[in-house]
Formats: structure tokens, C-alpha cells, sequence
């Protein structure tokens, strides 16, 4: 051991989840808030998302997501990083009759004008009325694609039909080609306005207790690569499996209250060590980045597949990010699991690289041309009922701060988590983000 420090809020993870939890402490206290990354902030999974953001769904989520959109605008409105925002839209197409009939009949439900003595809708996997509710959703028949959408590359008439969605977009950056990670970064920027102190390079290894509460973490440096000296996700240290082999074996122990638990993928390895299950899967999504041989000369929207689980986000004019979320991983079982994200590689599997790819090449053919500049694997987080998990443990001090979509609902999980911490406030959706509704614990 190296030493002893003291915190009263320690915050593991530095991504979008760690940055908001920071930014709200900071805002309702003047107890010292730290924050310890692996990394550098904003450089793991919240750097390899496609940063979409809308506010459709049902209670709790839209409410949440409509949290996050109030605070982008006032940080959009006067950043102290670089983030950017891009509205586009989103488009969910379908190459099936079937579907396309269900599409028509749920954007129906959505807008009211479900006719009460038709059947009803045959479920479609993925999508359901809830999902579109509090936004706006038109079904476009295929053959009207063209004649309603200024989507000039987009093969039409390979559709039987789309739903749009015209109120999403994306986060992008100067530094950070993604985005993301430049969001994390203007909201670590703000807390760090307010007193926070940022650890980057710092792995939190142990959670400490002591008669059922925490007593403080165990750190350790790891000496990884500033993802800043390469922009691009597909070569992060991630892509390294040795990437910490340089760390020193020193640890510290930091004194501290409160442990909030904001490490994405890696919360479940984490919460172990201080005795608590985290109730997630992971989820495995390839992303693969094409350079345009010209760029658009146009906004494209968001296009996602419904038969593949292909989608794809125009991230710049000239640069168009494929993402593709397999149903199975390679060795056939479910690809939605449990995983070590350390172990997973940052390099697709050739068979996803070709679905990927032909599905966008079907839809988009003029991408067909397009140079595969990069490619990497990003590790979600997946929860049983696919709210977020926010709020104290059944150990004294330890709290959760776990989300799947972490750009759209790091905000609110950050306001939730402070008003609660700091104030003792409990919010009308307390019950359902409360980990106390997978087990017993003091927030049920």
C-alpha cells in the first residue's frame, strides 16, 4: 500500500453515467466529490457509443430521457468542451409486408387513431406501442418513401415500409469523432467548476466494508493511453489485452462514505467485491466506420433495420458509422450475457463484419464504395425490465448509478442520485430505478 487519502463521494467511472452523477453532487454539496477513471474520462464505453438521443417512450423512461434533453440544452447552449448536436431524425424500415403492416397499425396507437374494433396488433419484436409514446411517429408506406423523405441514397424499393421518428439526433465533437465522450468531458469540466477532483488513470479494484457498510475503495494507477493522442475508438488501449500490464502494483486506500458505483459494463465485477449483484447482461455491439469516397451533400437520418439489427448513423458528411447488434455471439449462445468487457477483443468477428456490412451495402448502396476506415466492439449494459438501476444497496453507502442508455439518461440518473444522497429526496419513480426491486435493500 502506498498510502491513505479521504473522500466523503466516491464516483468509479468517468463516462457519462460517473460525469453526471459528479456534476449533480457537485451542484447540491460542498462535500468533496471524487472521481476515479481507468482511463481517461470519457474514453471507454461512453466514447464508443453513436450518442442518439430522443425522448419517446413510456413512464419512467420518458420523463428521464425528457430530464436529459432540458440539461443538453443549457450545456449545448454555452459549453465549455466541444460537444455538438445534430438533429436528423430515424428511420426504422422494414423489407417485410408483415411488419410493415404492424408498423403502420402501432403508429396508429401511438397518434390516437387505432380504430377500437380492429384486432389488435401482432406483437413485433423490439418495438411496441410504449416505445413510441410522447413522441412523434409516421408510418411511411414503401412505395411513398421518396415522395415524402429527402433520403436520396436510401434504396427504397427494397421497403415495404418505415417509421419516422423526426425528433432524434446525435451528439458529435471536435476532439472526440463520436461525440460522447466530449459530453462526459463538458459535464466533468462543470463539476470540476464546482471543487470535484477527477483521478484518471486510477482503477478502483475493491469496494471496502466493514460491518455491513463502506468503509472506502481500494485504487491502483493503470498508466493507460490519453485517447486524445488517437481519436479513434477501433485503437483505444481497449483493443490492448495488455494494456495495463505496465501498472504498478501499489495500491491506495481511500477513505470514503459513499461509493457510487458508475463503471458501466464493469459495475457487476465491482459491486462483488463489497458483496452486491448487479442484475445485468451485457450487450456486444460491433461498429464499423466507413469513409465516404464524397461527402453528403445532405442531413441523412438514423436508419435501422428491424429484420438485421443493422443500423446506420452518418456521424459526419463523409463518414457513416455501421452498428450491428448480433441476436447470437459466435459460439451460437445468446448474445445478451454476462461478460468480463476486459476480455471481450475490440475486433469484430469476421461473420459480423459481413452481415453488418451486406445489410448496409442493401439499404444504402452507394456504401458499397466506401472505404472500412475503422471498426471496434462496444459493451453495453442491458437490465432486466430496461429502466435504469439508480439508487442505495442493502450495504450502507453503496450506491448504483447503472443505465443501458447512458447518453439519453445519465443525466436524470445523476439528478436522482444526488437529490437522494445529498438530500434524502425520493422522486415519484423512485420505486422503479431503486435496486430494492430485484432484492431487498433500504430504498424499497
Amino acid at each position: 500500500m502506498t498510502g491513505t487519502d479521504e473522500t466523503t463521494f466516491a464516483v468509479v467511472g468517468g463516462g457519462i453515467v460517473g460525469a453526471s452523477v459528479a456534476y449533480h453532487l457537485s451542484e447540491r454539496t460542498d462535500e468533496p466529490v471524487t472521481v476515479y477513471e481507468r482511463g481517461d474520462p470519457g474514453g471507454e464505453t461512453t466514447r464508443k457509443s453513436t450518442a442518439m438521443i430522443g425522448v419517446s417512450g413510456p413512464e419512467p423512461l420518458h420523463e428521464l430521457r425528457t430530464y436529459g434533453i432540458r440539461l443538453y440544452n443549457d450545456l449545448l447552449a454555452d459549453p465549455t468542451a466541444a460537444p455538438r448536436y445534430q438533429s436528423a431524425g430515424r428511420l426504422r424500415v422494414t423489407t417485410d409486408p408483415d411488419v410493415a403492416a404492424g408498423f403502420a397499425q402501432l403508429a396508429d396507437a401511438a397518434a390516437g387513431r387505432a380504430d377500437r374494433d380492429a384486432p389488435e396488433s401482432t406483437p413485433i419484436e423490439g418495438i411496441d406501442a410504449a416505445t413510441l409514446e410522447h413522441g412523434t411517429a409516421a408510418f411511411v408506406p414503401g412505395e411513398e418513401i421518396r415522395g415524402r423523405l429527402l433520403v436520396p441514397p436510401v434504396n427504397a424499393e427494397e421497403l415495404e415500409g418505415a417509421l419516422y421518428r423526426p425528433e432524434y439526433g446525435h451528439i458529435s465533437g471536435d476532439r472526440d469523432r463520436l461525440g460522447a465522450g466530449e459530453l462526459a468531458r463538458e459535464l466533468l469540466e462543470r463539476a470540476k467548476r464546482n471543487g470535484v477532483t477527477v483521478e484518471s488513470r486510477t482503477e478502483v479494484t475493491e469496494i471496502r466494508t466493514a460491518a455491513g457498510r463502506v468503509v472506502g475503495i481500494e485504487t491502483r494507477p493503470t498508466g493507460r493511453a490519453d485517447p486524445d493522442a488517437n481519436p479513434d475508438p477501433g485503437v483505444n488501449a481497449d483493443s490492448d489485452p495488455g494494456a495495463n500490464s505496465s501498472a504498478e502494483p501499489n495500491a491506495t486506500v481511500v477513505e470514503a462514505r459513499n461509493v457510487i458505483c458508475a463503471a458501466g459494463p464493469w459495475n457487476p465485477e465491482l459491486a462483488a467485491t463489497a458483496g452486491v449483484e448487479v442484475p445485468v447482461e451485457h450487450v456486444r455491439s460491433p461498429v464499423f466506420a466507413l469513409d465516404l469516397d464524397r461527402p453528403l451533400p445532405y442531413t441523412l437520418p438514423m436508419i435501422k433495420s428491424h429484420e438485421s439489427s443493422v443500423g446506420i448513423h452518418p456521424k459526419r458528411r463523409d463518414r457513416i458509422l455501421v452498428t450491428y447488434t448480433p441476436r447470437r455471439d459466435g459460439d451460437g449462445e445468446p448474445a445478451e450475457k454476462r461478460r468480463d468487457p476486459s476480455a471481450v477483443p475490440n475486433t469484430p468477428r469476421e461473420s459480423e463484419r459481413r452481415t453488418a456490412l451486406r445489410w448496409a451495402e442493401r439499404l444504402v448502396p452507394r456504401l458499397a464504395d466506401a472505404t472500412l476506415a475503422d471498426e471496434w466492439v462496444g459493451v453495453g449494459t442491458k437490465t432486466p425490465d430496461g429502466a435504469p438501476i439508480v439508487g442505495r444497496t442493502a450495504v450502507e453507502g453503496l450506491s448504483l448509478a447503472v443505465t443501458g442508455a447512458g447518453i439519453q439518461l445519465a443525466p436524470a440518473v445523476g439528478d436522482v442520485l444526488a437529490r437522494r444522497l445529498v438530500d434524502g429526496e425520493t422522486t415519484p419513480h423512485n420505486d422503479a430505478l431503486a435496486p430494492s426491486r430485484f432484492a431487498d435493500g433500504p430504498d424499497r
